[in-house]
């Protein structure tokens, strides 16, 4: 008998797992994969793990058999589990790319980003009871049988509310009632779930009525308009492109609703971003066609958990094919996609205020980039940035307003008024004039209150810094002026620098004081002030729009937050009180702000064969966006700005990174912001910053005036020196080679991080900023 011997037993093969967790940490952490997950686990996948004293999820972004270097096999955990069965376990590899690359664009931890493609978690809900009215407790109350007043006061209580009163009203002293109802079959408790929000409900169509021609919704024929036929052959080629539309609105809408039944009929997805939740759904409402089945879903930060959970899984399961979204939906889990189309690119509320602060426009183009697919980008006025972008690369579109649609702008110099002038006579007189034929007037205002800055009566210039030539920001604390670029300081002038004149003083009317002046002078009028003060409670906010919608005034004194909405009531009289405010404000794109909100101000009034007039007051008249404006000239703003921005280093001329140090020891927030400015400059040489980048950077000199591919401007403190008591700084990284200073600053910061504990001093980085700190 032959004796056969069992082969020997081997240990398998072990395998390890890199997961990235979402927390600002810069690298993945190590995990063992146990043996009931190896056949399964794959890159890409979400997981639970345990990270210190919690359990979080993660994603796995790589898979070796081999222990990393200088790591100790008894210090490792296992991976819990994949995420529980019935959850989407994993990340498509180009939305876990897209994280990634968000992470090294805007030089945030790859942990952060990976958030942003995560699917929402819906919170689990408690089941909720409810007291109702029996049959026979409604009879009672309808037959007024005998009981307690306190009794009868809850039995009329529960009869005005069909739905009940939920079980959490059992305060004290009403339970016993209650239980004494119960036991009398008057009242019985409902026991449910709660619903899920849904999407805010679609405007009533009596509203769009009230609308301005140019922003209702069009009727759409199936031909392109001649000027509009580059963007069709555009989505008729395959391959990555950008293509800029600026035209009016009403023409816009047009080009969305034609692409959006192009793209349908080739059975692919459109993703549709607009800036604010509000305005979003109303841009859903107007492309919704049922007899074309368009049902576009809207998802925001609006909707509650569960309801962003139910529609990210159906737009995974490919149910939903058009999608309107705020910033947040560029990384919803997208398949087949024809067309990305940025409505009102231009909007600041495309940039994340909160890290990672990603841009979603430029997020946008780098999806497009990666699933080869066209990304449209649609306004009436584009950032200088945006068309110098797609000038390089891309395709422009562009058609102007028609001249017989444009209301008669006048502009009212205010250095020749009155000391302390609000309205003007030249307004008054044409307030009354729109009053007495019963149309509306709107005084508009660009900002709710500004006076952060000095203005001269006489020549109507303000003081600007001589390094960076921003305006300078007015110190109530150190009652002087500031430079929030450079931290450039000095005294306030008794006299102005320009004309030499004496009369400076600060700027900046705000809305409660137009609201006072426009009800003193015309009492006989109903007048209604729209504002961050009047709208900050939702009740109060839809009140007010229900007034404007019947109609129920006669002046409306509103600052931008009119622009967030959809339609808004046709303007026989748009009065702009200070057309120059946002000019003073210390940005380098204060005046394309101005010019921009200057523009959407004009298109509220009607047309000037019907009347419709527009009377731009300023100190500051023969600024260039106050005369392109005045002069419908777009070509006077641009090769002004250009050549302002060219000369002095702005976007699009070179790339901006913004820096905040902040901590609650003001001396270290100070000295880490110093070491910060100390380390770039000391990377910002030549030598240094060319090992950067691959490409070789041309030096800045004859751009700035100073050697160098990088320019450092600061620190300084920011425009808010302390904010929830942390004091705060800033620097101001410029270079002409975008990735050689997200390069250099990503270098930095972890040197900064790893010198200073992060809970005392907090570093925060803001690749090419839209607002200032």
């Amino acid at each position: 008998m032959i004796s056969t011997q069992a082969p020997p037993r081997t240990e398998p093969e072990a395998l390890f797992a890199d997961v990235i967790v979402p927390r600002h940490l810069a690298g993945p952490f190590t995990y063992i994969v146990p043996l009931s997950l190896r056949p399964t686990l794959r890159i890409g996948h979400r997981v639970l793990v345990p990270f210190g004293r919690a359990m979080l999820q993660g994603a796995v972004v790589t898979l070796s058999p081999t222990l990393p270097y200088g790591l100790s096999l008894t210090r490792l955990k296992e991976i819990d589990s994949l995420l529980p069965e019935g959850t989407a376990t994993d990340v498509s590899p180009d939305l876990f790319q897209l994280s990634r690359q968000v992470a090294e664009q805007y030089v945030a931890p790859w942990g952060q980003c990976l958030r942003l493609v995560l699917p929402p978690t819906a919170k689990p809900q408690k089941p909720i009871s409810h007291y109702q009215l029996t049959e026979q407790g409604k009879a009672a109350v309808a037959a007024r049988e005998p009981c307690s007043v306190k009794e009868r006061a809850l039995l009329v209580k529960l009869h005005k509310a069909p739905s009940g009163l939920r079980k959490s009203y059992r305060r004290s002293g009403l339970a016993d009632l209650l239980q004494d109802l119960t036991a009398r079959g008057w009242v019985r408790e409902v026991h449910g779930s709660p619903s899920a929000s849904t999407t805010p409900s679609a405007q009533p169509s009596s509203q769009l009525s009230l609308t301005h021609p140019d922003h209702a919704a069009p009727l759409c024929s199936d031909q392109a308009p001649l000027w509009a036929e580059p963007l069709f052959e555009t989505l008729n080629n395959p391959g990555p492109s950008r293509v800029l539309v600026q035209a009016p609105w009403a023409d816009r809408l047009k080009l969305l609703q034609q692409t959006i039944r192009l793209i349908l009929d080739r059975g692919q997805t459109i993703l549709i971003l607009v800036g604010e939740a509000e305005r979003a759904q109303w841009v859903a409402d107007l492309i919704r066609d049922d007899k074309r089945n368009i049902a576009p879903a809207c998802f925001h930060s609006g909707l509650s958990d569960q309801a962003k959970a139910e529609l990210w899984d159906q737009i995974h399961r490919q149910v939903v094919r058009v999608i309107v979204g705020t910033r947040s939906a560029i990384f919803l889990p997208l398949t087949a996609i024809g067309a990305m189309w940025v409505e009102g690119e231009e909007d600041a509320a495309f940039k994340e205020a909160q890290e990672p602060r990603y841009h979603a426009r430029d997020v946008a183009w780098l999806r497009a980039q990666t699933e080869r697919t066209v990304l449209i980008l649609s306004s009436s006025h584009p950032f200088l940035e945006t068309r110098a972008n797609v000038e390089q690369g891309g395709v422009l579109i562009y058609t102007s307003i028609p001249s017989d649609t444009r209301p008669a702008v006048q502009v009212v110099d205010l250095r020749k008024q009155g000391y302390g002038t609000v309205l003007s006579q030249p307004l008054i007189r044409a307030i009354q004039q729109t009053i007495s034929r019963k149309a509306g007037v709107l005084l508009f205002l660009n900002r709710k209150g500004y006076a952060g800055a000095l203005v001269c009566r006489d020549c109507g210039q303000v003081p600007r810094c001589p390094a960076c030539r921003v305006a300078l920001m007015y110190s109530r604390q150190t009652d002087r002026l500031l430079c929030s670029y450079c931290g450039e300081r000095s005294s306030i002038p008794d006299t102005c620098h320009s004309c030499s004149g004496p009369r400076i003083q600060l700027i900046g009317e705000g809305t409660e004081r137009v609201e006072e002046d426009a009800k003193r002078l015309f009492p006989h009028a109903a007048v209604i002030r729209l504002d961050g003060d009047t709208m900050k409670k939702p009740a109060e906010a839809k009140a007010l729009w229900q007034k404007i919608d019947r109609g129920e005034w006669d002046i409306i004194v509103g600052t931008q937050l009119l622009l967030r909405r959809g339609p808004l009531p046709t303007m026989g009289l748009v009065g702009i009180v200070q057309a120059d405010a946002g000019l003073s404000v210390p940005d380098f794109r204060s005046a394309e702000r101005t010019y921009h909100t200057l523009l959407d101000a004009v298109a509220l009034a009607d047309p000037a064969g019907a009347g419709g007039q527009v009377i731009l007051q300023t100190s500051l008249a023969s600024h260039h966006a106050i005369q392109a404006v005045a002069q419908d000239d777009e070509s006077l703003f641009l090769s002004e700005e250009l050549s302002h921005r060219g000369a002095l280093g702005y976007p699009p001329s070179v790339h901006l990174i913004a820096l905040l140090v902040s901590g609650t020891d003001g001396n270290m927030v100070r000295d880490a912001a110093t070491a910060w400015a100390a380390r770039l400059t000391a990377c910002a040489s030549p030598a240094v910053a060319g090992q950067t980048s691959e490409r070789k950077t041309r030096p800045i000199a004859p751009l700035m005036g100073r050697p160098g591919p990088l320019i450092i401007l600061g620190p300084a403190p920011s425009p808010v020196t302390k904010l929830r008591g942390r004091y705060r700084w800033q620097i101001l990284v410029k270079s002409l080679e975008r990735q050689t200073g997200i390069e250099v600053v990503r270098t930095t910061v972890k040197d900064m991080e790893r010198t200073h504990h992060r809970r005392s001093i907090k570093f925060d980085v803001d690749v090419d900023p839209i607002e200032m700190w």
